[in-house]
């Protein structure tokens, strides 16, 4: 057991989570607002060493998110990342099937850009200097799965069998290339990822091997509220009680000095269906993006209800910014329940041009291959748009100074701000 990782999770005193989107080669505007966010926080605590993980205890994410999120959490500088990124996304995406028969792309690709960073590296490896959240969706049980290397949680350490049932893996046993390429196996564009449940030969008998699918399958594609659950609530034991009895287990306490959520987007736009181009085939794929953008609204929803953004969103004509509502507010509870601020691009020409991202507004097809999670060559002109937003969205004042007890693997520590 990685006994830091424990101790950075259950000790107490307000606590830093960050969000990473799915959204393919668009994962280039996350890393827009990770350099940012970076810079501005080496700058607070004058160190130009700093990486995301020293200040963020618990880094989750979906899909390219996921990916993103794990290499954080091995301590890696964002320039690193992007380099990585850049260098990766034109082979990961070079297209091999026509997505009918075969997949457009060739997992393999995928699964050898990932490997050569974190090798046979596990869930439980020494080497995350913080915690990580991966979020999946295995379609065998219609189930997701958000696998986190938090040594108290329910199914971190494997189970003995019992009678004639094999010993059941742990989360801690996964490897971390594995839960990876389950998160990223999008449908029609990447293989499913089968991985063993239980011990034994990888055959799909008894339940012995789950079949996973990309985190964005699910509600979860913005993965901000699953780790706001994660936090708040005593079941997923992020605060190290006791798991047995039930009772015992411990939540982060919330509160907008107890607990901060930074969620970082990969470009968003208003999903709509091309009535002329309907068919049996595109109504699914126009199902599953309508179902992805419901997920990220939701939780943008809630999250923002539940919080007091510097900088809220529109939701939509009827809830506009939420800035007017507080959860609770009606039964006399007016105090929030995180600090929670959202970075992204809406990928919409009235945004862009009232944001002063662009001049003027890009042609139909141009945006089109803006928002086309799978061309990478897009990506040099989505990272300049992102840096502009990034370059206005974060600000200081997303990073109260109540969040800067920075983590040491010795111990808790104050850093001047």
């Amino acid at each position: 057991m990685a006994q830091h990782i424990a101790d950075r999770l259950h000790a107490e005193g307000p606590k830093r989570i960050l969000a990473l989107d799915g959204g393919g080669t668009r994962g280039i505007v996350t890393i827009a607002f990770l350099e940012r966010i970076e810079e501005l926080l080496r700058r607070r605590f004058d160190n130009p060493k700093l990486v995301l993980s020293d200040y963020f205890d618990l880094i989750g994410g979906t899909s390219v998110g996921s990916m993103l999120a794990t290499l954080l959490a091995m301590g890696k500088e964002v320039a690193y990342i992007r380099e990585k990124f850049e260098s990766w996304a034109p082979r990961i995406f070079a297209r091999k099937g026509d997505g009918v028969v075969y997949h457009v792309f060739d997992a393999r690709v995928l699964r050898g850009s990932v490997q050569s960073e974190v090798l046979d590296r596990r869930m439980s490896s020494p080497d995350l200097k913080t915690g990580l959240c991966i979020v999946t969706k295995r379609i065998d049980t219609g189930s997701v799965w958000p696998v986190i290397n938090n040594p108290l949680d329910q199914y971190f350490l494997g189970r003995p069998g019992i009678g004639n049932e094999a010993p059941r893996k742990g989360n801690g046993d996964y490897k971390l290339l594995d839960i990876i390429r389950a998160s990223t196996a999008a449908p029609k564009y990447f293989s499913p990822m089968d991985i063993g449940i239980f011990e034994g030969e990888m055959e799909d008998t008894d339940g012995l091997v789950g079949t996973f699918v990309d985190g964005a399958v699910s509600p979860h594609n913005c993965p901000a509220l699953q780790l706001f659950m994660m936090a708040g609530i005593s079941g997923y034991n992020l605060g190290g009680g006791e798991l047995e009895p039930r009772g015992n287990r411990r939540a982060w306490k919330l509160g907008a000095d107890n607990l901060l959520i930074v969620s970082v987007g990969t470009g968003s736009y208003d999903h709509r269906a091309n009535r002329s181009r309907l068919s049996a085939g595109l109504d699914a794929a126009y199902a599953l993006e309508g179902m992805i953008s419901d997920g990220q609204q939701l939780a943008l929803t809630l999250l923002q209800w539940m919080s007091i953004p510097r900088k809220a969103w529109h939701i939509d004509r009827v809830l506009s910014d939420l800035n007017h509502d507080l959860l609770g507010d009606g039964a006399g509870l007016t105090k929030p329940l995180l600090t929670f601020q959202r970075y992204d691009v809406r990928m919409e020409n009235a945004w862009l041009e009232a944001e002063k991202i662009v001049g003027k507004p890009f042609a139909s097809a141009h945006l089109e291959r803006l928002r086309d999670f799978t061309n990478p060559d897009t990506i040099a002109e989505l990272y300049g748009l992102a840096a502009k937003a990034a370059a206005e969205q974060v600000s200081e004042d997303d990073f109260p100074t109540v969040f800067d007890r920075l983590w040491r693997p010795a111990g808790p520590k104050m850093e001047p701000a």
